[in-house]
């Protein structure tokens, strides 16, 4: 089974990808055939896809966050146990 954060990267930029790839193609095609809601529909996936990277890396940091709280409670529930058993 492939590691939680590597499947989390990868879906992640094929999600970027994909938004900026129908945002570049909606915003050409609207120039292309002079049609302005296609370039502000192509804009909209352009933020999109920003707001997607926003919030990974919000995840990201929130995840490590917790992480890190559960590593130092295990830490003091193994020293609360070592100081009740002496």
């Amino acid at each position: 089974m492939p590691d939680p954060s590597v499947l989390s990267r990868t879906l992640t930029i094929i999600a970027i990808a994909f938004l900026t790839f129908d945002g570049a193609a909606l915003a050409g095609l609207g120039v292309v055939i002079r049609r302005p809601m296609f370039v502000a529909m192509g804009s909209v996936f352009f933020v999109s896809a920003v707001f997607v990277l926003m919030y990974w890396r919000w995840y990201r940091r929130t995840l490590e966050a917790i992480q890190l709280e559960r590593r130092m409670l295990s830490d003091e529930a193994r020293r609360i146990r070592n100081d009740v058993a002496t």
